[in-house]
């Protein structure tokens, strides 16, 4: 199991998604469905989320509502082994979608494009010649304009296994392209300081998966020291990237073959900021 999982917010159409990038991408698959066993924050029996693997790449679709949105602050940078490959994924991605770099040869790449899907997701297709990989990328803007770096080492320090790949710097020091690896997992970072009116949302988080308590514990004070707690072991760290501690046993924990067993453990997650993996166990065994 990889340390790390996007997981996009959806309103809706979460199922539909789920098809979508399955048939666009190499190595992929529908691993899980798990629905809500109650009606707080949707009608009880719908999805709530699905776990996909996408090229490798474990992916969480949440339907969650309409409070967020995707921005392409944080984007997914696709590696593609041949031209057939890049050329059918942009067609299947960009289809009523917005493009926003347009697909076509630069001086880093023979080809290489940046787009939005038709559910606002935004990724980054470049022509490597390797196998399809995909990985996240980070875009500082605006206020986080020149914290790219900062936020890498910072990350780095905090998760742990980290290695920083290479940095190449704009001319006046700040970050045109970073690659670093945390726990083997590939990630990007980027400044930019053309006028944009997005930033990071609650949109798109990232599963770190935590072995035990002393783990979610020192993650939660290290993230949000500077950053800001959220309900249900969600944390915003202080650049706004949000992140969510969860344990290798959940999906047991939320098993939803006993309703009414998920029921109480949903309840209990609720009550939390900081996950208490003893009390959602407690709440499991009734």
């Amino acid at each position: 199991m990889s340390k790390f999982s996007p997981c996009l917010w959806f309103d809706g159409k979460v199922e539909e998604a789920a098809e979508f990038y399955v048939n666009a991408f190499e190595q992929s698959k529908i691993n899980k469905v798990d629905y809500y066993v109650d009606s707080e924050h949707q009608p009880k029996g719908s999805v709530l989320t699905i776990s996909l693997t996408l090229a490798g790449q474990e992916v969480i679709l949440l339907n969650g509502g309409p409070e967020f949105n995707f921005t392409p602050a944080i984007s997914f940078f696709v590696e593609c082994e041949t031209e057939a490959q890049i050329d059918e994924l942009w067609e299947t991605l960009s289809h009523n979608g917005e493009v926003l770099m347009e697909f076509g040869s630069y001086p880093f790449s023979k080809k290489y494009g940046w787009l939005k899907d038709q559910y606002g997701v935004s990724w980054q297709l470049v022509l490597s010649e390797t196998p399809q990989s995909i990985a996240p990328s980070f875009l500082f803007v605006g206020e986080q304009f020149g914290k790219a770096e900062e936020a890498m080492n910072q990350w780095i320090e905090i998760f742990g296994e980290g290695k920083v790949e290479y940095v190449q710097k704009n001319p006046d020091g700040t970050v045109a392209q970073a690659l670093f690896t945390m726990h083997g997992q590939p990630f990007r970072v980027m400044d930019s300081g053309e006028a944009h009116d997005f930033t990071f949302t609650m949109a798109t988080s990232f599963y770190i998966y935590c072995k035990d308590q002393a783990e979610i514990d020192r993650l939660w004070d290290a993230v949000t020291a500077k950053g800001k707690e959220w309900p249900c072991g969600w944390m915003e760290d202080e650049y706004g990237v949000c992140w969510q501690t969860v344990t290798k046993d959940m999906d047991k924990l939320f098993d939803n073959s006993d309703p009414d067993r998920a029921y109480r453990v949903m309840q209990e997650l609720y009550k939390m900021k900081r996950i208490d993996i003893a009390a959602l166990r407690k709440a499991y065994e009734g």
